[in-house]
């Protein structure tokens, strides 16, 4: 799991679901990001701030969400929550199922004999199932239950199977057969687990895990049981097991253990910043991906370490390497979603990876042949104008300087970190939960807002500190856009 994310994704398909979530947050405030609308609140009682949204029914756009959510947040862990049919008669309503696997049962091949399944599986991360297992072992997350209800309620370790159907059919009615024979092992049904399942499994960092409430017995019964309100205490259930695996995915820390900077994310006291002899020279986005400035184009957020002293110069033939091993790390890290057309650049100079459009998104990473990581994305724009909120910058930067950090070079002593936004006139700074989509702020100048180089960080600190750094620069980056006749 991502050690350096405190941030977690929850999805739910229904607004039941949403809601059983929504309730365990701290003051849920709204993020868009791409039409999608997330709400983001700290989990009581835990250090995980949640990013809430709900896919709607359907494999096909849980998938798509779960892709969008991964790229967007970056996320420690991706978790589906929400309400599924029953279908052993030992699995009652009101139990809790976590997904060791999610089968796809619908895909196969029609002979004109008989239809025959073609399996498709998805294992949840296996850290995740080792932690909803503790959980269910102590069993403290029943004492939130309502109290008739704790000891009947029982947590099951097993697959579900998922499809574009409401299964509700009485036992003996050929579905029920059909699953019995080829996916015997599952013991509930649901929509959009094998959506939400291959989507996190193709962000490949990101670990997953599904927990469904049961609400029905998804035989015939449905109607009846609904009525009970059983799927509202289906969705409550599964959404307090889910907040208690997430409040334990780390151990509680021991006071009396002694912390060190390569153990802890840092304070802003760790940062210690070096002068540089002499100026540092940064090459920014507009002069790594020449002649693709656009002035109707998105505002980008850039971000750059140089350097400082340089580590010798990348061997051209390695930059022909990295190109394509950009491309790799920005995919396996949800930089770049799966959908998108990833183009890599090489020349004996610079190696890049990016996806661009003057009505689209635009996302890069590049690395030039003196050691310079450089990486570049949109603002996010819930309506006319692109916004530079202060935490949401921070938690970006943070995350692209740990994407840099990633990538397969040989690392400095020291880097000169620089940030900027690109393309301002429609910029405003304000919080995201704030913004009226439907106003537009415009500046006078379209200059770009940058803060230059002028102080390095150890290399070490930039990992270990890489929130602390980013909260830095976002301030260095408000007060240039506060001040426009300064650069930082």
């Amino acid at each position: 799991m991502d050690e350096a994310s405190d941030n977690i994704v929850v999805l739910t398909a229904l607004p039941l679901e949403y809601q059983a979530v929504r309730r365990l947050l701290e003051t849920p405030t709204r993020v868009d990001h791409a039409g999608t609308i997330f709400e983001r609140g700290r989990l009581l009682g835990s250090r995980y701030t949640i990013y809430l949204a709900t896919t709607g029914t359907g494999n096909d756009s849980a998938a798509s969400i779960t892709e969008r959510s991964v790229s967007f947040v970056q996320p420690r862990a991706v978790l589906f929550t929400g309400i599924a049919g029953a279908l052993k008669a030992d699995v009652s309503p009101g139990d809790v199922v976590v997904a060791t696997e999610v089968h796809a049962y619908q895909g196969g091949k029609q002979d004109p004999e008989r239809f025959k399944a073609r399996p498709q599986s998805w294992a949840a991360t296996y850290s995740l199932q080792q932690v909803a297992q503790y959980v269910a072992n102590i069993g403290a997350w029943k004492d939130k239950l309502p109290e008739g209800v704790r000891g009947s309620t029982a947590v099951h370790f097993k697959p579900i199977a998922a499809g574009d159907i409401v299964l509700n059919v009485p036992q003996g009615d050929p579905a029920r057969v059909f699953l019995d024979e080829h996916y015997n092992g599952a013991v509930a049904v649901e929509m959009e687990g094998a959506g939400f399942a291959s989507a996190a499994h193709k962000a490949q960092a990101v670990p997953h895990l599904m927990i469904r409430g049961i609400s029905d017995r998804a035989d015939g019964t449905k109607q009846d049981t609904d009525a009970t309100g059983m799927q509202e205490a289906a969705a409550q259930h599964a959404a307090l097991f889910m907040a208690e695996v997430i409040a334990h995915l780390m151990p509680e820390a021991d006071p009396s253990a002694h912390s060190s900077p390569a153990s802890t994310h840092g304070s802003a006291s760790d940062l210690l910043w070096q002068e540089v002899g002499s100026p540092v020279k940064v090459l920014w986005r507009r002069d790594i991906v020449r002649g693709s400035a656009y002035s109707s184009g998105p505002s980008l957020l850039e971000v750059h370490l140089v350097p400082v002293p340089t580590t010798g110069r990348v061997p051209a033939v390695r930059m022909r390497q990295l190109a394509s091993e950009l491309v790799s790390l920005g995919r396996s890290k949800g930089f770049f979603t799966n959908l998108e057309q990833v183009e890599a650049h090489d020349s004996a100079e610079m190696a890049a990876a990016s996806v661009s459009g003057p009505r689209g998104r635009s996302a890069g990473m590049a690395i030039t042949r003196s050691g310079q990581l450089s990486a570049w994305e949109p603002l996010p724009n819930p309506g006319m104008t692109y916004v530079l909120d202060e935490e949401h910058t921070g938690e970006r930067i943070s995350l692209l300087l740990s994407l840099l950090m990633s990538i397969d070079v040989p690392v400095a002593a020291s880097y000169a970190p620089a940030a900027a936004v690109e393309n301002t006139r429609m910029v405003t700074v304000e919080r995201l939960s704030e913004v009226n989509p439907r106003s537009a702020a415009l500046r006078v100048t379209d200059a770009p807002i940058e803060v230059q180089p002028e102080e390095a960080v150890a290399a070490t600190l930039v990992s270990t500190c890489s929130r602390e750094l980013a909260n830095e620069l976002t301030a260095r980056l408000i007060y240039s856009f506060r001040n426009p006749s300064r650069r930082l």
